[in-house]
Formats: C-alpha cells, sequence, structure tokens
C-alpha cells in the first residue's frame, strides 16, 4: 500500500434527525390545552404537569427550529459570499472614510444653524428688580452701593420679586 495517498477525512456525521412535525404539532397542542388550565388550578401536582408538558413543548419547538436553520446557515455563510474566495480587506476604507467625512460636515453644518431655546420664556423683570440692576449697572462696584444703603425691607421685596418671577 502506497503512504503517499491519504484517504480522505470520513464525512462530517449528519446533524440529527428534527423531530416529527406530526410530534411537535401534538406537542404544542397539549401544551396549548395545559395552559388554558393553569389559571384554574392550585393542586402543585397539576402544576408540576403543566410545567412538564409546555417545557417539553418547548424543547420540541427549539430543536425544530435549530434544525431548519442548520439548513440554510450554509447558504449564508461567509465561504459562500464570494464563491469561495477569500473577503478582501481594504478597498472600502477610502470609500467609509469619504462618507463619513460627508455625514460629520453635514450634521457641523445643521448644528450652527441649531440653537437651543427655553423651555419656557421668562417672564419681564419686576418693577424694583429693574430699578436695582439700573442701579447696579450705574455704581462702579456693585457691593459699595449695596452696602452703604442696605435695606432689609428691599432686600426682602427683590427675593420674593425673584421667587414670584420664576416660580409664581
Amino acid at each position: 500500500m502506497d503512504d503517499s495517498m491519504a484517504e480522505p477525512p470520513p464525512p462530517p456525521p449528519p446533524p440529527p434527525p428534527p423531530p416529527q412535525l406530526s410530534d411537535l404539532i401534538q406537542s404544542l397542542e397539549q401544551a396549548t390545552l395545559m395552559a388554558k388550565q393553569l389559571p384554574s388550578t392550585t393542586n402543585p401536582t397539576h402544576l408540576h404537569q403543566i410545567h412538564t408538558s409546555l417545557h417539553h413543548a418547548h424543547h420540541h419547538l427549539s430543536t425544530f427550529l435549530s434544525s431548519s436553520l442548520h439548513l440554510v446557515a450554509p447558504e449564508n455563510s461567509l465561504s459562500s459570499a464570494n464563491g469561495g474566495e477569500p473577503m478582501q480587506v481594504g478597498d472600502d476604507d477610502e470609500a467609509e472614510e469619504e462618507t463619513s467625512k460627508c455625514t460629520i460636515e453635514k450634521v457641523e453644518e445643521k448644528m450652527r444653524e441649531c440653537f437651543i431655546k427655553n423651555k419656557r420664556p421668562k417672564r419681564p423683570l419686576s418693577p424694583s428688580a429693574a430699578a436695582f440692576v439700573e442701579e447696579k449697572r450705574l455704581s462702579d462696584d456693585g457691593f459699595v452701593g449695596r452696602v452703604k444703603d442696605y435695606d432689609p425691607h428691599a432686600m426682602r421685596m427683590r427675593a420674593l420679586d425673584l421667587v414670584y418671577q420664576f416660580h409664581g
């Protein structure tokens, strides 16, 4: 016998046969009937039977779906995407970079046009608050004028004006 000629590896074992469709339908029907009894029973053994039936139907359905997905998988695999040729890397980098730059420029342009508005408009200043702002603007240092003319009643009124302005 010639050792240079190696035998091809044996084919992979076929996937386990899917459960019969009739078995799946029967287990789903039984699970449906058992699930309808769920609200009316309190017996722990009966609840266990319902759970077992639902679990059995879930298992049948999972194996059926997984076996049907295995049949479709080779068509969508990476090796069949280009007819057996390896994937080409790096050809689309320039196009992707240009597309991303264009997208970034569009977003930046729209952001320049966009400005944030207040959720609700502010109320106009009360007369005492407007007078205070004007007095502060006219004096060189805002603290000097206030310390000299400190009036606790006026301060309280200004504080109330602010409260009413924002919470009134």
